[in-house]
């Protein structure tokens, strides 16, 4: 039987987009009263709703990867996001920990969409400091040699604090740049 799909595309003017940019700044005004621990247990369990659900779209699918990886990123000791950037991360995935949705997640195969749109202007948001997360989770994968050795878990250490400050560098060259910065319009299509 051949696999047949649906394209349906949509465009968000600027006033669909003006309610997006809105929840993203009422979430981050609340950030300072967030609780890092259950915001994270909220998403996480919307991530693992999203994926246990029968009928989910493949672009849902993709955007709630993406949200996983602003949440491992936050949580992760390693890497070490600065706390003011970690701040404005929790903010912003805290929209996900809210029960109140503009299309009820119930609602089959359109449920996260709203979530999925989030997610989207969440990347956009954060493409920088994603672009750089992934990287050192690359760079980390391989950078250790030989962990049995005799002072590798304090080579590794080291090498990961290199890493970070190179990563940081990096991206505040890119922020500083501002050029490279994709317009919300052209990232919301699936």
């Amino acid at each position: 039987m051949a696999t047949t799909s649906l394209k349906i595309t949509f465009t968000l003017d600027e006033k669909d987009l003006a309610y997006f940019r809105d929840l993203f700044k009422k979430v981050k005004r609340s950030g300072a009263r967030l609780d890092a621990l259950r915001v994270s247990a909220d998403v996480k369990a919307l991530i693992d709703r999203v994926r246990k659900a029968k009928k989910v779209p493949s672009f849902v699918e993709e955007a709630m990867a993406n949200l996983e990886t602003l949440v491992e990123m936050l949580g992760d000791e390693d890497y070490a996001l600065p706390a003011k950037i970690a701040h404005e991360v929790l903010a912003a995935v805290a929209y996900f920990s809210n029960p109140q949705d503009l299309v009820p997640d119930h609602v089959p195969g359109l449920g996260y969409l709203d979530d999925a749109i989030m997610i989207k202007f969440l990347e956009d948001q954060f493409q920088h400091e994603l672009a750089g997360y992934q990287k050192f989770c690359r760079f980390r994968e391989g950078a250790n040699v030989l962990p049995w050795a005799e002072g590798a878990d304090a080579r590794l250490a080291k090498r990961l604090a290199e890493k970070r400050k190179e990563i940081r560098a990096e991206i505040a060259r890119r922020e500083a740049g501002g050029g490279s910065r994709t317009r919300l319009r052209d990232i919301i299509r699936w």
